[in-house]
Order: C-alpha cells, then sequence, then structure tokens
C-alpha cells in the first residue's frame, strides 16, 4: 500500500528532482525490505540515480539534482560516524536533540560548497533555522496537513480545522524564514569559486567521515571459531542475514589498533585543515591581487559601473533600471516584472564576491540609472553615497534617498576640486558642482525635475591610469565643466585613458571641444540593444571616428572590463568578442 502510495505523494509535491529522488529510494527500500534484500541507503542512491538519468540524462546539470543527491549521501556517509563521536545522551531528550543537531550540522557542510558555488552567500543563522524548523515541520506542519485529508472524509469541519492550522504553521515558517535572511549583518557572500575547490571539499569532507568512522567503529573482541560460528547462529536465529551481508573484520592487536587510531586522527585533522582553508579561501580569493578593475556593465539601456581597487575597495557607479511610459492596463502589467537590480545587478555582485560598497555613486537621479540600486541599497551595507545634492519628484528617486536615510548611509554633494582617496594607488576627483551656490539654499536640497544637466562628473586615478565618467551630461555641461577645470591652478593631467561617453552617446552631449581638451585613448558606449532612442547617435560615432578613438559598446560586446596592472599596464576584454 506503500509503495502505491509513494507516486501520488510525489505528484501532490510536485515532483522536483529531491522529491523523485526520495519517492525513487522510498519505494526501491520498502520492496528491498519486503523481500529481505535490503542492504543499506547507498544502494538505494545510486539506483535513483541510475533510473532520474535515463529518464532525463540533462537532469545532471539540474542545481536541485545535484543538492539533493550530494546532500543525501552525505548523510549516508557521515551522520552515523558524527553522531557515535558525540555524548549518547543521559535522557530520550538529549539524545534525540543530538541527533538532530548531528543530522543539522552534516547537512550544512555538505551543501555548503554547493550553496556557494551558485548561491554565493551563507547566512550564518540557517543552521539555527534548520534547528527550529526540521522539528516543527516534520512534527506539526506536515502531520496535520496528512490528518486534514483523513478527518475531511470522517468530518468536513474537523478537516477544515485542521488544514487551518497547518496553514497557520506554514506562514509561520516562511514568516520565520523572511525575518532572518532579512538581518543581513548575518550573511556572508562568497566569489563563485572554481570547480576544483567543490571537489575539494567533498574530497576533505569524505575523507574527514572516513576517519571518523574508522575512529569510532565498534570494535568486535578476538574470538574463537567455535564462539564466531555460535554468534552467527545466535543472529540468524534473531536477525535473519540478508543476502549478500557480511559480519565485520576482527579487531586487530592493540598496537596496530594503536597506530590505526593514530593514523586516522592524523587524516581527520589534516581533512578538517584544509576544508577550512578552502573556506577562508574562497572567501577571499582576491587578498594578494592587486590589479584594479573598471567593469562596464551591460544593464541595457542604463549605466552601471563597478570598480575595485588597487587594495580590494568596491566603488559602484550607477545601477541601471528599466524606464517605464504612461500607464499600462492591468492586463498588461507583469506579474512579476524584469528587475535589472534583483535580477542582474546583485547576483552579478555576490558573483564577484562584493559584501559591501565602500562608495556609491549616483551621477544622478534619473530612473535608467538608480532604480537597480534599489535591490542593492538593500542588500548589500553601503558605507557613503556620493550624489549630485538634488532631489527629483520621482518615486524612484524618493525612495532612494529615504532608504539611504534610514539606513543612515553618509550622502555627501558633490562639490568640484574635492578628492576621495580610496588607497593610496586610486582616487577620485569631483570635477564640477552640478548645483550652483544660488540654487543652493542653507539646510535645504534645491528640486531639479531635469536632471541629465546635473549629472555628477568624476575623474578616476587607478595606479597610471585615468578614467573619465560624466553620467548624462549635455553640452552645456560639459561646457560648464571645461571652465571650472580652466580656472583651476594644478588642471588634471590629460590625455584620459578610458572616456565614458556622456548620455549613452546622444547627440546632445560629446562636443567636439570635450573630446579635444581630454583626447581619450578609448571611449566605452553603455547602451542598450536597439533601444526606442536611437542611441548612439551617428553624429556621436562619427565624431569619435574622425578623432581616430576607438569605441566599445556594451550593446555589442556585453560587459567590458577594464585591467590595470601594478606596472600600468591596460587591458581590456569584453563579454562577447567583437571584431570592429
Amino acid at each position: 500500500m506503500l509503495i502505491a502510495a509513494v507516486p501520488l505523494y510525489v505528484l501532490l509535491a510536485g515532483a522536483s528532482p529531491s522529491v523523485v529522488r526520495s519517492g525513487i529510494m522510498a519505494m526501491l527500500g520498502l520492496a528491498a525490505a519486503r523481500m529481505h534484500k535490503l542492504k543499506d541507503g547507498l544502494h538505494l542512491l545510486a539506483a535513483a540515480a541510475l533510473a532520474m538519468l535515463a529518464w532525463d540524462p540533462y537532469m545532471l546539470g539540474n542545481v536541485g539534482f545535484q543538492l539533493s543527491f550530494l546532500g543525501t549521501a552525505g548523510l549516508i556517509f557521515g551522520v552515523a560516524p558524527v553522531r557515535r563521536c558525540l555524548p549518547r545522551g543521559k535522557h530520550k531528550w538529549q539524545a534525540s536533540l543530538l541527533d538532530l543537531l548531528t543530522v543539522t550540522w552534516v547537512a550544512q557542510a555538505v551543501s555548503l560548497p554547493l550553496t556557494l558555488y551558485y548561491f554565493n552567500q551563507l547566512h550564518l543563522l540557517s543552521l539555527l533555522a534548520n534547528l527550529i524548523l526540521v522539528p516543527f515541520i516534520s512534527f506539526l506542519v506536515m502531520p496535520l496537513g496528512g490528518a486534514s485529508m483523513l478527518l475531511d472524509s470522517m468530518w468536513h469541519p474537523a478537516g477544515v480545522l485542521a488544514a487551518h492550522v497547518a496553514s497557520i504553521g506554514n506562514e509561520l515558517t516562511f514568516a520565520f524564514v523572511a525575518k532572518l535572511s532579512s538581518w543581513n549583518s548575518f550573511r556572508l557572500i562568497w566569489a563563485t569559486p572554481p570547480l576544483w575547490w567543490v571537489i575539494a571539499c567533498y574530497a576533505a569532507l569524505m575523507l574527514a567521515f572516513s576517519a571518523l568512522n574508522r575512529m569510532y567503529a565498534t570494535p568486535l573482541i578476538l574470538q574463537s571459531e567455535e564462539e564466531q560460528e555460535e554468534e552467527i547462529r545466535v543472529r540468524s536465529d534473531t536477525q535473519p542475514l540478508f543476502a549478500g551481508q557480511t559480519t565485520s573484520f576482527i579487531q586487530l592487536d592493540e598496537d596496530g589498533s594503536w597506530f590505526s587510531k593514530r593514523m586516522n586522527g592524523f587524516q581527520l585533522l589534516l581533512s578538517s585543515i584544509a576544508f577550512v582553508v578552502l573556506l577562508v579561501w574562497a572567501y577571499n580569493p582576491d587578498v594578494f591581487n592587486r590589479h584594479g578593475y573598471v567593469q562596464f556593465i551591460d544593464v541595457g539601456q542604463g549605466d552601471s559601473i563597478l570598480i575595485r581597487s588597487a587594495a580590494g575597495k568596491n566603488i559602484l557607479i550607477d545601477g541601471g533600471g528599466a524606464v517605464q511610459f504612461g500607464n499600462r492596463e492591468s492586463w498588461r502589467q507583469r506579474k512579476d516584472p524584469y528587475e535589472v537590480g534583483q535580477k542582474l545587478l546583485l547576483p552579478l555582485l555576490s558573483q564577484r564576491g562584493v559584501s559591501h560598497i565602500d562608495l556609491l555613486v549616483l551621477s544622478h537621479l534619473d530612473s535608467d540609472h538608480i532604480k537597480g540600486l534599489q535591490a542593492i541599497i538593500a542588500s548589500i551595507p553601503v558605507k557613503a553615497i556620493l550624489w549630485n545634492g538634488t532631489w527629483k519628484d520621482s518615486e524612484d528617486a524618493i525612495y532612494m534617498l529615504r532608504t539611504a536615510l534610514n539606513k543612515e548611509i553618509p550622502l555627501y554633494p558633490a562639490r568640484a576640486g574635492l578628492e576621495w582617496l580610496i588607497d593610496k594607488h586610486t582616487s577620485i576627483s569631483i570635477l564640477n558642482t552640478p548645483v550652483s551656490a544660488s540654487a543652493r539654499q542653507a539646510g535645504s536640497i534645491p528640486k531639479e525635475e531635469e536632471q541629465n544637466g546635473q549629472s555628477v562628473a568624476l575623474r578616476l586615478r587607478l595606479y597610471d591610469r585615468q578614467f573619465l565618467f560624466t553620467g548624462d551630461a549635455d553640452i552645456a555641461e560639459e561646457q560648464h565643466i571645461l571652465a571650472e577645470l580652466n580656472q583651476l591652478v594644478a588642471p588634471p593631467i590629460r590625455p584620459i585613458d578610458v572616456m565614458k561617453i556622456s548620455h549613452h552617446g546622444s547627440k546632445t552631449s560629446t562636443s567636439e571641444e570635450w573630446l579635444s581638451y581630454w583626447k581619450p585613448r578609448t571611449a566605452v558606449i553603455s547602451v542598450g540593444r536597439n533601444n526606442v532612442y536611437g542611441h548612439p547617435a551617428d553624429l556621436v560615432i562619427n565624431r569619435l571616428a574622425a578623432a581616430g578613438i576607438p569605441v566599445k559598446r556594451t550593446d555589442w560586446g556585453g560587459e567590458i572590463q577594464f585591467r590595470v596592472s601594478p606596472n600600468g599596464t591596460l587591458a581590456v576584454k569584453q563579454k562577447i568578442p567583437v571584431h570592429n
């Protein structure tokens, strides 16, 4: 009856790879036990994997499939030896608590390498959450769910009541998980490790489990042949030997056992140290990397630049964001609209191990530059924000500034001539004051609906290389910036190595005078493919070509990454190779 009921349960549970795996193992285990041929869970696990891959070989690349099978194999190998090295517990509740702690710890350790590889994060409270939720769901929510179906066939109100209580339990579970996950101070972010790292972690875990298994295996006392035959006869009378079952090996002499224990302890120590070292290295793999990086992220029609300083500091300029025009009918609105910050920018920063942002720059407050930052500020600690010193009466701008104030993030308005020293090899110079002194009043922030002409202009020095960022500055602001620079006693060193073209290559920016002043060696245009604005304009492209400036575009090559070596060498690569 149970074998026949398992497929129905699998379908009701959604038939995910983990549920299918457990269903196949349950059916095979029940059948083998009925025929007195049950050996161990590893045989069932291997048979389930073979059956699922025979049905769909591409399931091997499914994350749920990998986590389910590796996690189950880890529990089979690891729970018994780890539990044996812990106290038995004087009382039943103590033993049950130790059992739960063992299963939770082993499951966490076994799933950790794959979790970091795919999801780039570990919440320090996840172990506590498992300790609380596993018994809560196993002994309360699931039994109530099953009881509701049984009671409904007997008396409908009783079934409804049980289902309602189970539903409340589910809601409490999700609320508890959401509350814990919102505590970002307990969340650690790992950059995506290489595949060899994952293999090395599982090798270290297997060596540790095997050493524990040998160290805490129950030894047999040396017996004569008659005593062994009598023990086997007694066992066969009380516990029939299943087909293929063998007896344990006889313990060696005391000297051999002592040497074996010492070797097992040495193996356990080395494998544990190796696992910890691998985790520490993966948490900060670039600790000795002294290269600087400027990465123009492909966020479509918008800007987002991630900068890694020579000392590993993180600067983020803008965050992209989709712009919507007008009000759409309800039937045309997507239930889960694409949000560049949540869907692209945040996962990308996590994959690169960005656990905090030392400086966030808002070039201006248009949605295609700041909307994607809402998810970033909510999930990643930001130490400081540099912005143009204005506010705009739009939902995205007000939400952004209010969130920064609620999180007590310092806000610094841009002022010409100020320099932000990131480290001894990296600095940011502010080239303009977006809002004039007459427009500012004491204790107030001026309102500016037209933000393009109020963009923050920055010059980044990374070793001996220079990068220029000007947001969506138009020709009028370019002339204003040049006028302010001409009044400086020590103007910036030129030419510029890399210039981000203003306003995605719009014809209202990047004048000939602007190019003539900076003489950039390379230009980058951050622009969306087939955008409705016609960016970049042919006029700007022709100006750049006439000046002999090579152009790289995110709509053609995807992300564009510049690497600056300590000796000043500048290298560039694109996500998609483009041959101009």
